[in-house]
């Protein structure tokens, strides 16, 4: 029995507004859940979870203390006193080091995996540009996967779910459709206890204020879910979608939201699993107890 999370930066509960939400604009049957209205239920019978990211502390939620929050359990926000944007300081580095899922899955004997794909030189970077995921799995002894060799070998997925963003860097590696890679995460999953994927993109287009990349986005990850969810054994996994702020689901401005954030689950035990979560801080302990 294996736990994915899928974390999807920056997208929201909003408005159904098709002017300035793209989910509202461009249905999605994974992302059906609107301010005070739902556009029907969830495909491959997931629960939606409206789940507050504000931690308790005024001001728009950011990436840097909500995404140590969604990995640790703590309330990042209140150990800084405000939000944090972009990448963890020092403090958070300390928290994420200390009380990472990744570490304390690894203590009590657990298997857990990152997907994602790096390239050697992401890791020559300055530790203030270094992520919160990131950050997490360094405080394990778990091993990171690689251009070389995991994701040539099918072991490991680009960001964007297509290596685009790898091969426009240079890297010589395969293109591949939101399908493969979803078939690869799948397979991922299958071999740990957790696995974790993460997805930014949204973030990005959020910020960009662009419509039409809000459409690129949303049908790769609709293609992308469409096969993992039909590809995983739900009857014996649990998939959990959540994300740390809004952003992409009010495209009339280029901040952050203040709109709640959805966590969304399909598979084994996802009502028990739903029933834990109210703020972004209870999804790392329902992870260790799952």
């Amino acid at each position: 029995m294996a736990l994915l999370m899928i974390f999807i930066d920056g997208i929201g509960i909003g408005e159904f507004d098709r002017d300035k939400n793209p989910f509202a604009r461009f249905l999605s049957p994974f992302f059906p859940e609107f301010i005070g209205h739902s556009n029907g239920p969830v495909a491959f019978d997931g629960q939606v979870v409206p789940t507050d990211p504000s931690m308790g502390v005024k001001g728009l939620p950011q990436s840097a203390t909500g995404q140590t929050a969604l990995l640790t359990g703590v309330n990042s926000a209140q150990a800084l006193d405000r939000h944090w944007p972009g990448f963890p300081t020092v403090t958070l580095r300390k928290i994420l080091a200390e009380e990472s899922i990744f570490l304390k899955l690894e203590k009590s004997g657990k298997k857990a995996t990152f997907a994602n794909a790096f390239s050697p030189r992401y890791f020559t970077r300055p530790e203030r540009s270094i992520s919160a995921t990131t950050w997490s799995v360094r405080a394990s002894s778990f091993p990171f996967r690689m251009i070389e060799p995991e994701l040539l070998n099918g072991e490991a997925i680009g960001h964007d779910l297509t290596n685009t963003f790898l091969a426009e860097m240079g890297f010589e590696v395969p293109i591949r459709t939101p399908e493969t890679s979803a078939e690869i995460l799948v397979r991922i999953a299958a071999s740990v206890d957790f696995c974790l994927f993460e997805y930014f993109l949204t973030d990005v287009v959020g910020h960009s204020q662009e419509m039409d990349w809000a459409e690129v986005e949303l049908d790769k990850l609709n293609r992308f879910l469409q096969t993992v969810l039909s590809k995983i054994d739900l009857n014996e996994n649990l998939v959990l979608l959540t994300s740390d702020h809004g952003n992409f689901e009010d495209l009339s401005v280029s901040t952050h939201t203040l709109n709640f954030v959805p966590t969304v689950l399909w598979g084994k035990d996802r009502q028990n699993f739903a029933e834990k979560i109210h703020q972004i801080e209870d999804v790392a302990g329902s992870i260790l107890g799952y």
